[in-house]
């Protein structure tokens, strides 16, 4: 009785939409099975007649195409056999209770064979499972959140999807231990990680092959890198903070944007030729701010050809900026970079490059040894140099161009070599000047 009427509606029922037998008593074309409303099959299953399902294997092996969602935490793996399979964990958890270290939770990618087309969505991996999930190749996991694991939280092949998930490791700052090879989340060429954080990993927070964007993510205190892509990568509105080593590591030809690197242990961006930087900010990082290091068949030439627009590197331990050659800078900023105790050594310069590079309109300020430091071919225009502990622009003895600069306190002087040779414009007051490309000494 308190279940209230339990036979269907019939055609007498005063509610058309909500009749479900016709006047003999049989199902109406529109009445759906309940396989029909919410399809699928749920694990654990009480088939006794489906052993992969129900558990008695020790894990659940999903062998045939299709959806399949969770009832109730799980404390088995799940093994993915076969293409096209969707795991709706529908807010439940796999949960690893074991002594030791527990198998792969979820694995469609460990065995002789990998199967493909797998998603994953909508819930918890616990415990100290080896891996968290597994995938092949054009998988996605989305709205999960992986706990514990003691190496890859989230582990895709090409073409995969990794949304708004968070992982985190057991690794600590205070525990200490070396970097390990793995990382929280780990994603092979062409894929996208977007939304997502990973925090405690004992090796890199992101990890991303050739050709991958990771957008609007977040890596805080792992023991390695921070976000780690191969080539022509694109890394945008990301931060990452208190990282055991660099915090941005990005190859040939990638792009980053909108960033922030704060307080990691090596640069704050590292990066190699052909790279374009906007907005990107790095921050009391316990080397260069940003450091560009030659790559590719031939690393004896001195080749960056990277681009910086609108950046900044503060309080960095090294230089501000660090190239070589064949690099640009527009509206950048390098102030207080250089050792924080003692003498600055090689170290401190605003901005470091060698040949055929070409800065305007940036600023080098209270840094511990000169604000712009070069060698030859560089044109240096429309920059302001102040308060720096060595020349406010040191280049090398020949085929500079330095115009319409602005210098003012620098320690040892103002511009290497004097003004009047080497294309260096002469000094004079603002309010007393003659020649259009004059540098001002304030």
């Amino acid at each position: 009785m308190a279940q209230g009427q339990l036979t269907p509606p019939n055609s007498a029922s005063p509610y058309v939409s909500e009749r479900a037998l016709d006047a003999s008593g049989n199902p109406v074309p529109s009445m759906k099975t309940l396989m029909q409303i919410d399809p699928g099959e749920h694990l654990p299953s009480r088939d006794v007649a489906k052993p992969n399902l129900n558990g008695s294997l020790g894990y659940y092996e999903l062998d045939q195409p299709g959806r399949y969602y969770l009832t109730e935490n799980l404390d088995l793996p799940v093994v993915i056999a076969a293409d096209n399979v969707t795991l709706d964990l529908a807010g439940f958890e796999l949960r690893y209770s074991g002594a030791g270290v527990g198998p792969v939770a979820i694995d469609g990618a460990g065995g002789a064979t990998v199967y493909h087309r797998t998603r994953v969505m909508n819930g918890r991996i616990q415990g100290a499972w080896i891996q968290g999930a597994l995938l092949g190749d054009d998988s996605s996991v989305t709205h999960v959140d992986v706990a514990g694991m003691s190496t890859y939280g989230i582990k895709l092949g090409e073409d995969g999807l990794v949304e708004q998930c968070h992982v985190r490791g057991p690794w600590t700052q205070e525990a200490g231990g070396g970097a390990g090879p793995h990382s929280g989340i780990y994603v092979d060429r062409a894929s996208v990680v977007t939304s997502c954080t990973a925090t405690g990993i004992q090796g890199i927070g992101i990890l991303g092959e050739d050709s991958v964007r990771i957008v609007d993510s977040n890596v805080n205190a792992v023991a390695g890198c921070g976000i780690v892509a191969a080539h022509s990568a694109s890394v945008t509105g990301c931060a990452v903070r208190d990282c055991g080593s660099t915090g941005f590591d990005l190859n040939q030809g990638s792009a980053l944007a909108d960033c922030t690197a704060i307080n990691n242990g090596d640069p704050g961006v590292h990066i190699r030729n052909g790279c374009t930087l906007i907005n990107v900010t790095s921050l009391s990082n316990q080397d260069h701010g940003f450091w560009v290091e030659n790559s590719g068949p031939a690393p004896g030439l001195l080749q960056n050809a990277t681009r910086f627009v609108h950046c900044v590197a503060q309080s960095n331990a090294g230089d501000g900026f660090h190239v070589r050659s064949e690099s640009a800078f527009k509206d950048c900023t390098a102030d207080h970079n250089g050792p924080q105790e003692g003498p600055p050594g090689l170290l401190g310069n605003g901005f470091a490059f060698e040949d055929n590079c070409r800065l305007s309109d940036c600023i080098a300020s209270n840094n511990a040894l000169a604000g712009f430091k070069g060698l030859l071919g560089n044109t240096v225009e429309g920059c302001t140099a102040s308060d720096n502990g060595g020349y406010g622009i040191w280049v090398g003895s020949d085929e500079n161009v330095i115009i319409r600069n602005t210098l003012r306190g620098n320690t040892v002087g103002t511009v290497n070599p004097a003004p009047g040779s080497n294309g260096i414009a002469p000094l004079q007051a603002p309010a007393a000047a003659t020649n259009p490309f004059a540098n001002f000494s304030l």
